[in-house]
């Protein structure tokens, strides 16, 4: 019966994994999460320098406490073109190893400039939606979405080689959010390109299908990152929706960290194609809203 220990669905140890956006936010947890839970090897890729410099010192520090034994890369790069991709790739081949989970955190979330409120009337309304700057549209699709599926091109045969292995074991995890399926929030850059990435997911998986290479994908809902910070009053904080939620609470690091353990392991080796909706009920009650007028 030890096949049914906790310890032997989620084990990952030896695991080699690579995640993007893992110098902060809920990267930075999830390679934290992998590198506790034995992972051979963890290799951090974000954009900016100082941020994988801060996320070694934990890792290490990390390390040295429990005694573990796994490796810790770095990898500095902007993935938000096609020249920056096909660095981080190169970087990350270079390294000389297999792959066999690869999470795909990296993204940003660009607002209008202006919002809208029912009530406000056409004019307000048309100033909202023409706020939307083209180069945010942009951004929003180059990193949420194109990132997702060229770094997986880039190392798919190591992916890919991983799976050979053992059924089930070469995976994808790719970063949606539940604002992929709501319209409770006028934020069109973001939950547009957010929406595109569930159905790549669901290509990718399949396209990958006829040698069982995993693409799976994770939506958070209100969980503290850079992108989400802590106090509500931020002007780029969701928290003040928290409370309206039926989990009245954002998420915790761990909440997050284990569906990505689950996804990666023993436990998730039969789940592909998939997108698990991690949100405290959020998308239960996330929805548009419309001015009660007193003559209707």
């Amino acid at each position: 019966m030890a096949e049914f220990r906790s310890s032997a669905m989620f084990d990952v140890t030896g695991w080699r994994v690579v995640v993007t956006g893992g110098g902060s936010g809920l990267g930075r947890i999830i390679a934290k999460t992998f590198l506790v839970n034995g992972a051979s090897s963890v290799t951090l890729i974000d954009i900016l320098q100082e941020r994988l410099e801060d996320a070694v010192k934990e890792f290490s520090s990390i390390k040295k406490d429990l005694g573990l034994k796994g490796d810790v890369h770095v990898v500095q790069g902007d993935v938000a073109s096609r020249d920056g991709i096909a660095s981080v790739v190169s970087k990350v081949r270079n390294l000389g190893m297999g792959i066999d989970t690869l999470v795909l955190a990296a993204g940003i979330r660009r607002v209008n400039k202006k919002t809208f409120s029912p009530g406000l009337g056409l004019s307000k309304l048309v100033e909202a939606v023409q706020s939307l700057d083209w180069d945010d549209m942009e951004a929003s699709f180059r990193i949420n979405v194109f990132s997702q599926y060229y770094l997986t091109a880039g190392l798919l045969d190591l992916i890919g080689e991983s799976a050979a292995k053992q059924s089930g074991k070469g995976s994808v995890i790719c970063f949606s959010s539940v604002a992929s399926k709501h319209t409770g929030q006028f934020v069109p850059a973001y939950q547009t390109s957010k929406a595109a990435v569930d159905q790549l997911v669901k290509i990718m998986a399949a396209e990958c299908a006829d040698l069982y290479i995993r693409v799976n994908a994770i939506s958070p809902g209100l969980f503290p990152s850079n992108m989400n910070p802590m106090d509500p009053k931020h002007p780029d904080s969701n928290m003040r929706y928290a409370k309206e939620m039926p989990a009245r609470r954002p998420g915790t690091e761990q909440e997050i960290a284990s569906t990505a353990l689950y996804l990666a392991s023993p436990a998730g080796f039969y789940v592909t194609g998939q997108n698990i909706r991690v949100d405290g009920g959020r998308l239960l009650v996330a929805a548009g809203k419309i001015l009660v007028r007193e003559d209707e």
